[in-house]
This record gives C-alpha cells, structure tokens and sequence, in this order.
C-alpha cells in the first residue's frame, strides 16, 4: 500500500498522538500540549525483505571498547564505551557531572568536549584545577544540534561529551531547550550519528525534583546505558550507579571523593568509614553488597520508651518498612515491647540500605539497645530473616567475608546453615534468632 501524509496531534508531554485536537491528553492529563505535526508517513501494511538466520551462523565479534584510564568507571560500563554507544549520566546539578567527564577527558583519547552551560574559559580554569589539561581535547561551545553534528562529521574524535542535554535545541522542533519534545528530537540525533561514525557519545543530564532525568522514558529508551550520580547530604562521596547497560550488567556501582582537585577513585579496599568506631550499644557493622563491590556500613539504632500510646519508627537512609518488620519480629519471638518503643535507625557509609542480608544486623543492633548490652567491637553480621523468626544465608558469603577480612574485621555473625551455603568460612552460623541474640549479647 502507498504510503500518505497525515495530519496529527503530538502531546509535548507524553509524546502520544492523536487524529483530532484535545484541550487535555488523554493519556497524561495536561493541558493545552497538543502540537499539529505534519508530514508524518503511515503504512497500511508493512513487509520484511530479510530472511531470518540461526543465532550461530555467525561468530560474535569482539568489541575494541575505548578505555578512560579510570578503572571504577571502565568497570561499571563493562570495561570501558562500546564504539556507537550512547551514554546518559545523570545527576542533580553541582554533584560532579561536569567533572568526571573532564576527568575521563584527561585519558588521552581524541576527546571533542561541547559545552551548553559554560563557556570555555570556565571549563579550562576547572581542567586546570583538576590537572585535565591535554592537547587532544577540543572544545566547543554551542547549542545548536545541527552545528553540533557538523562538528562531529568534521573533527571524527574517539569520544564525544554533551554536557547537557537539556541545553540542546534543534530547528526541527520548535519548542524550547530542556522540554520533552527538544530533548526526545536531540536525542534521537545523537543516537544516528553515534551509530553512523561508531563514536561513542556520553550526555549529562539533570534529573527533577522527583529525582528522574528530564524526560526519562524517552531518554532512558534511546539510550545505551543510563548513569546516576547518587550522594549523601552534606557528604564527599558521590556513588555513580548503572541502571541500565546493554554491553553490561545493571546495578554496578563506583564510588568516587570529591576533594580540591577533582573526583578520585575510593578502591574496594578502603572503607568510607571509621571501623574502630563500631561496637557498643545498638552499633554493628554489615558488609553491603552492592552490585559486585562490598561497601561496609555501620547499623546504629536507638530504642527508647515510647512518649506517646504507640512507637514511632524514624529512619535514616534505609526503608521505614524494614524497621516496623524487625520490630514486630522481635516482639513476636522475643516478647520485646516494641510497640510501646521509640526505634531511630541510622545508616552510616553514605550509602542507602538496600540489601536483604542486613536483616540479622539490623536485628542485633536493634536488640543490643533495647536490652543495653553492648555488641562486642568491630563485629560484623549478615543475614536475612523469614517472618517465620528463621535466619537464612546471606547471598555472595566468600566475596562479603574477603572485602571485610582485608579491611581488619575478623569477627563475623552468619546467618542460616553452613552445610547449605557451602562455604570454607569457620565464623558461626546461626538460624535460630535466640541462640544468636543469646551468644552476642551475652
């Protein structure tokens, strides 16, 4: 069938289109956001000219990915850019974006930097701050998608930087920089142009209040791999976390100080917080797996006598759920009033509590300030608990107890059988939450 040109409606909002014009989209309920687009071309009927082959007619062929020199970054894009790949890291504004990639800028690649913030004489102070300075990296300060892609064809560098993405514009659609409709166009543009000269291109964006870049679905569809700049208030860590990787694996995290001379790599052999400190009434230590890198965190909890009829539960960079569950746990099998406490739970590390295995931590923590008996120092505890009152192994015991060993801790609390985990560990195991309340807190 032919194809026809067709007059719609484009939501600058969520992108649906429609045939006639709405005052409000039915799809994300705005306002006055239709657009009239012309010239779209529709199929009555589409066909394939190309057979379908076996997966194993042909031999995978190895990727040359392009190395920053930076190894907590390379190792959480899998070993550095895919040629042709798009990258989005994205962040809250001044968290550091702007940095890295002049750090990645300094790897000695043919690097062409576009700026849409700052002029060249800002970066060039920041370069010469940091030590970023090299020969091979041009700069560029524009806005205009289409110069952009003129500069690119031109220069054919070996990594392209955008920062940002929100700055982009394109005469193509005639919207202002920064909303959907601009940021959607631009980014498909990247993507061609990455895919036609196999450069790979990394783009910053600013995520909202609600802590998602700018027009998420679009961006993060379009893209290779997805980047988060994560950090604790007021602290010197920034945790770039990947939530989408292509040429990778997802939920990988690097772990970088920001100090005077730019962002440095924290190894996995550093801990980010004092481990002489741990111990005593309601403190412990939990190795947190975290992708494949174990970041140790102090679990500090406070139960008092609650000042009103019933508890409350105020937590600090973990889930207030898990609180209220080792609550009603130890007041199940425990006969501890836990309803009539006050439990304030603090996770120290900069990082947030997402691991399952700090069940059994947040257990004895919790337990050692209700009943004041202090955990013995520098021990460390892993585990997660059935809402049977049943302790159970921890996932990836060997990779938790090496990254803990090497740091100095040598007394280690497991949770569940150790005949079904399979592990060479000598520490005690315990899937009875009395026995293992009765030997720490004894």
């Amino acid at each position: 069938m032919s194809k026809k040109e067709k007059t719609v409606y484009q939501c600058s909002n969520c992108q649906d289109t429609f045939i006639a014009w709405m005052g409000q989209c039915p799809s994300c309920k705005s306002w006055n956001s239709f657009e009239e687009k012309t010239g779209i071309k529709t199929k009555g009927t589409t066909s394939s000219h190309k057979d379908p082959v076996s997966i194993t007619a042909e031999e995978a062929q190895p990727v040359k990915r392009v190395h920053t020199r930076i190894e907590e970054f390379d190792r959480l894009l899998g070993g550095g850019f895919v040629p042709g790949s798009v990258t989005l890291l994205g962040g809250e504004p001044g968290i550091g974006k702007s940095t890295l990639l002049l750090e990645i800028a300094s790897c000695g690649k043919n690097i062409l930097y576009i700026s849409g913030e700052e002029s060249n004489q800002q970066i060039i102070d920041r370069a010469h701050r940091i030590d970023a300075m090299h020969p091979n990296l041009y700069l560029l300060q524009e806005t205009a998608i289409e110069n952009i892609l003129s500069a690119i064809r031109k220069t054919k560098p070996e990594l392209v930087m955008i920062d940002s993405i929100q700055t982009v514009s394109t005469d193509s659609e005639k919207m202002f920089a920064g909303s959907v409709t601009q940021i959607r166009g631009a980014a498909s543009l990247f993507v061609e142009i990455a895919r036609e000269l196999s450069i790979p291109i990394i783009l910053t964006g600013h995520i909202t209040k609600d802590g998602q870049i700018a027009g998420p679905k679009v961006m993060e569809h379009a893209v290779d791999v997805v980047l988060y700049f994560e950090t604790q208030n007021y602290g010197q860590y920034r945790f770039i976390r990947s939530v989408k990787n292509r040429y990778g694996s997802t939920g990988e995290i690097a772990v970088f100080e920001m100090t005077p001379e730019g962002l440095k790599e924290v190894s996995a052999d550093k801990s980010l917080i004092h481990l002489d400190d741990i111990g005593g009434n309601g403190s412990i230590l939990f190795p947190q797996l975290d992708g494949t890198r174990v970041l140790p965190v102090e679990v500090q909890v406070l139960v008092t006598p609650a000042s009103f009829a019933n508890g409350r539960r105020i937590g600090e960079n973990i889930d207030i759920s898990r609180i209220h569950m080792i609550a009603a746990i130890l007041e199940k099998f425990m006969g501890f009033s836990m309803s009539q406490s006050d439990i304030f739970v603090r996770i120290q590390g900069g990082t947030y509590m997402r691991d399952p295995a700090a069940d059994l931590a947040l257990l004895i923590a919790t337990a050692s300030s209700y009943l004041n008996k202090p955990v013995p120092p520098k021990l460390s505890a892993a585990g997660e608990l059935s809402l049977t009152g049943i302790i159970r192994n921890p996932s990836h015991l060997d990779l938790r107890k090496k990254t803990i060993h090497a740091l100095g801790i040598k007394k280690i609390i497991w949770g569940g059988e150790k005949n079904i985990n399979k592990s060479t560990s000598e520490d005690p195991f315990y899937n009875n939450i009395k026995e293992c309340l009765k030997a720490i807190l004894t």
